[in-house]
């Protein structure tokens, strides 16, 4: 595991503001970048495998002799690799030892393994603008959409999903407003699920901005997402296989059949640029093979 020091000076975090807060330490957050960085082995394209609860067939042994029809037999015969299951053979049982958690049980459905997530807070900037309307007297309009966008979720259900301004609660002074939510009886509530919900309330909070050094008042935002948890479109128990014609092969190709020709700016002064390398008129004669056209008169 490698160490990452990183030396952040107190003079960075005492306040140089003129008033009361001159010399003390006002900052009560810190952004610090962490670069993450990962090496990957170019190991080409995989294939996913279908995965099948059922007893495979064909077998992977007829009579105790290898099936040829199946596969994995016919795979690993041709390599020169015998297993004792390619005869029959059971292999004796396999007692687990330790946390078994993440192992699949025997006869479960992909689908149980799915699990819905539960809500996600966080603090956040404000993007109390991007709600902003073009109207100079009223900009901020509840109720009113300033995008609407019809998109599917991962469980095929239609969401008709907006950007909008929910509520504004001049008491207590906080401005509720969504994105990408879906537009029903929900929207702007606890009970939304869908989209992100902000919450901007009146106050600041100090932060030191790790790009400037410099000690920032920011206002007091919350976001709210309701997570997606487990499901078919970030989940797979199918077997990975490499198949060598692959080896190497990152992408599948892809073929440019759009043909552009440039033709210059200057192409139509061609012929005329063309003469400024002709000296004299047998050389225009003898130019480019019979370049020009010379009709004599």
């Amino acid at each position: 595991m490698e160490l990452i020091r990183r030396k952040i000076l107190l003079e960075d975090l005492i306040s140089r503001k003129p008033g009361v807060t001159y010399g003390t330490m006002t900052a009560s957050t810190i952004y610090v970048k962490v670069f993450l960085t990962q090496n990957v082995e170019d190991m080409g394209m995989y294939t996913d495998v279908d995965f099948s609860d059922a007893p495979v067939n064909p077998p992977y042994s007829i009579n105790g002799t290898p099936n040829t029809k199946n596969i994995l037999s016919n795979k690993l015969i041709t390599s020169g690799i015998t297993f004792p299951f390619m005869s029959g053979i059971t292999p004796g049982v396999i007692n687990l030892t330790g946390d078994t958690n993440d192992l699949r049980l025997v006869n479960k459905p992909v689908d149980d393994y799915y699990k819905t997530s539960g809500i996600l807070y966080g603090f956040t900037d404000s993007k109390l603008s991007d709600v902003k309307t073009y109207n100079i007297s009223n900009p901020y309009v509840i109720g009113f959409d300033i995008n609407q966008e019809t998109y599917i979720n991962y469980t095929g259900d239609t969401i008709n999903g907006v950007d909008r301004l929910v509520s504004i609660d001049l008491t207590n002074g906080i401005t509720g407003y969504t994105f990408n939510a879906n537009n029903d009886a929900f929207i702007g509530t606890l009970n939304q699920t869908t989209g992100l919900y902000y919450n901007d309330a009146i106050g600041t909070r100090t932060i030191l901005n790790d790009d400037t050094g410099i000690i920032e008042d920011i206002g007091i935002s919350t976001v709210r997402y309701f997570g997606e948890g487990w499901n078919e479109t970030n989940s797979s128990l199918s077997a990975i296989t490499k198949e060598e014609i692959y080896l190497g092969v990152v992408s599948p190709p892809e073929v440019q059949s759009d043909i552009f020709i440039e033709r210059g700016v200057v192409s139509v002064l061609e012929p005329h640029m063309r003469l400024s390398e002709v000296e004299s008129l047998e050389h225009l004669l003898i130019y480019g093979n019979g370049y020009y056209n010379i009709i004599t008169q």
